[in-house]
């Protein structure tokens, strides 16, 4: 998969499936989503399996820092970094 169908993907999962329940219009790629609120613990947890699970990754326990969740371009950056060459 190329950077852009993962962020599609990343951005369909997090919009109608993470934050279903709350009221998000669109996430830019780079809106931090600790700022406005959408992610916690819990909602690493779930995106590091849609990750895994959708694009045949393996996150190590070594990037699951903060970092690597505050936007849909660092999602897409850490899922890019554990890609097969």
């Amino acid at each position: 998969m190329n950077r852009e169908a993962i962020e599609n993907a990343v951005k369909d999962f997090l919009l109608l499936d993470l934050f279903a329940s709350k009221i998000v219009g669109t996430i830019g790629t780079d809106d931090s989503l600790f700022e406005l609120g959408l992610i916690d613990s819990m909602a690493v947890v779930k995106t590091v399996a849609f990750c895994e699970e959708s694009f045949g990754v393996e996150i190590p326990d070594a990037e699951l820092m903060p970092e690597n969740f505050e936007t849909v371009r660092s999602i897409v950056s850490m899922v890019l970094r554990q890609s097969p060459r």
